[in-house]
């Protein structure tokens, strides 16, 4: 027999008759416990932009989004609200009010500054190796009508290469598009649009992956790999359907790193100090080589019997650590990073087209519009689609975001990744490397006269660089058989 429960029918009649009246009342106006204790104007704020802020950063809105004294400007004056207070340009007097310690750290890390993409690709075609190394993003500036080839590898970074960059919303895909400055990996992003105005302490992957995508590092940690450009290559083969490209350009699935799919996350190895500091990146021995007198203090394993532990920070789920005890490791490991052996596969695309057109014949290059970046594919699409108002053939600066004539082009000569490549490092050391600077640079004026054509790197420029690829797996039977070229080259040493 059930039993009558007047109490809940009672409850179940509110919530279907009062609660709508409440939402029809405009109940968003009043001060509630999401806006108790903040001032007048944030509430105001709060009555438009619905966002729920998180405990650590209950304070006023105009606190970040008006950072000054006078606030006798707000609301008249409402275009001075700042809606990106995260931005480098501003991070220091808003984000820097609490987290000084934090934003002094990133001044200098290469994984805000992208210091190290810069140089490598700057030296390549000329640039003094001294000034490179010290070159300030916001030097890198694009270039209307460059005069010397260097200048027109800058305008290709600032409008094209660097748009993961802090200084940079990303792209329009809806995987892709991100915060800037600090709200790049601390808030959240879904489908295009600030999702959540809860802080994160630690970045989830997917904040990892709005910019380490497309054929780069972490992108390959979920084994993912991009398709080639041509639509024909494209699966499945519905290319008129955005939603299939959150990344820009659909991609193979193949198999993804052993780490990945123990269920670690990005931030399990990459801590604190690699992505906002200075520390380098971590060593597969920090791990698989444990001592706890010499390892970095802050990575701890837990040890219950003769097995080591690693417990992620995600889940929580802990995880055995195999050590190093394979007689291989002995025997070649100074002479062999461990990705010559474990790395199950690697980009190799190569060579990389990268052309700047600044006229509107682009009829010949319609099969390059979805190429990754939104900017081409709508400019593209203006003009062979007859979808709307034509645009101009113009890419942003993004630093500026200042538009200026001409949109850059991407292409390869091929895209493989069965073939692990394999080459020394500085100290000697045989690794993984990827034809990272293989490029091929040209340009052509709006008059549709070719100024610069395939200029390539300097001579005696390596054209491919070490890098690691989340790609481990196990060595496998034959592993001996991908590094015998220089065990044969030691031999007869």
């Amino acid at each position: 027999m059930v039993e009558f429960r007047p109490k809940i029918v009672i409850q179940i009649i509110c919530f279907l008759f009062i609660l709508p009246v409440g939402l029809l009342s405009g109940c968003r106006d009043q001060p509630d416990a999401t806006t108790a204790g903040l001032s007048d104007e944030s509430q105001q704020c709060l009555s438009c932009h619905q966002v729920e802020l998180d405990s650590s950063h209950r304070i006023d809105c105009l606190t970040c989004h008006l950072p000054g004294d006078d606030l006798t400007i707000y609301p008249e004056g409402h275009e001075a609200v700042l809606a990106a207070p995260a931005h480098p340009d501003q991070a220091h007097q808003t984000c820097g009010i609490c987290h000084e310690l934090e934003i002094d750290m990133v001044a200098s890390n290469n994984h805000y500054l992208l210091a190290d993409h810069i140089r490598v690709v700057t030296e390549a075609f000329g640039a003094d190796p001294n000034l490179a190394a010290d070159l300030p993003l916001t030097r890198i500036s694009s270039q209307a009508s460059p005069e010397t080839g260097l200048q027109l590898v800058e305008d290709l970074l600032a409008r094209r290469c660097l748009r993961c960059h802090v200084y940079s919303a990303g792209d329009e895909f809806s995987a892709v598009a991100h915060g800037t400055g600090c709200a790049a990996c601390h808030l959240s992003f879904q489908d295009g649009r600030l999702s959540s105005h809860q802080f994160s302490a630690q970045p989830d992957d997917r904040r990892c992956l709005s910019c380490h995508y497309g054929n780069h590092v972490g992108y390959d940690y979920y084994g993912r790999y991009e398709h080639d450009l041509n639509e024909e290559f494209r699966t499945p083969y519905q290319a008129e359907n955005s939603e299939l490209r959150p990344y820009g350009v659909e991609y193979h699935n193949l198999k993804p790193d052993v780490h990945q799919q123990a269920g670690l996350v990005c931030t399990d190895c990459h801590r604190r100090d690699n992505i906002m500091g200075t520390e380098g990146s971590p060593a597969c021995q920090d791990c698989h080589l444990y001592d706890a007198n010499r390892t970095d203090s802050s990575i701890s394993l837990q040890s219950e019997g003769n097995n080591l532990f690693f417990a992620s920070s995600a889940s929580g789920v802990k995880h055995r650590v195999p050590q190093l005890e394979h007689p291989a490791h002995k025997r070649y490991g100074n002479r062999f990073s461990c990705q010559a052996c474990h790395a199950q596969w690697t980009f190799n695309d190569a060579p990389t087209h990268l052309l700047r057109i600044d006229h509107e014949e682009f009829y010949d290059f319609y099969k390059l519009s979805l190429d990754g970046s939104s900017e081409v594919l709508k400019v593209i699409s203006s003009h062979i689609l007859d979808d709307g108002d034509l645009l101009e053939p113009a890419m942003s600066n993004k630093f500026t975001g200042e538009d200026v004539v001409g949109i850059w082009f991407r292409g390869f000569g091929e895209r493989r990744w069965e073939q692990v490549l394999l080459d020394k490092d500085d100290a000697g050391v045989v690794t993984t490397v990827r034809p990272i600077v293989d490029l091929r640079v040209s340009w052509i004026d709006e008059d549709e006269v070719s100024r610069f054509d395939n200029l390539e790197p300097a001579g005696g420029v390596k054209r491919s660089r070490p890098y690691a690829p989340h790609t481990i797996g196990k060595a496998g039977l034959f592993y001996e058989a991908r590094i015998r070229p220089y065990l044969l080259q030691k031999e007869n040493d």
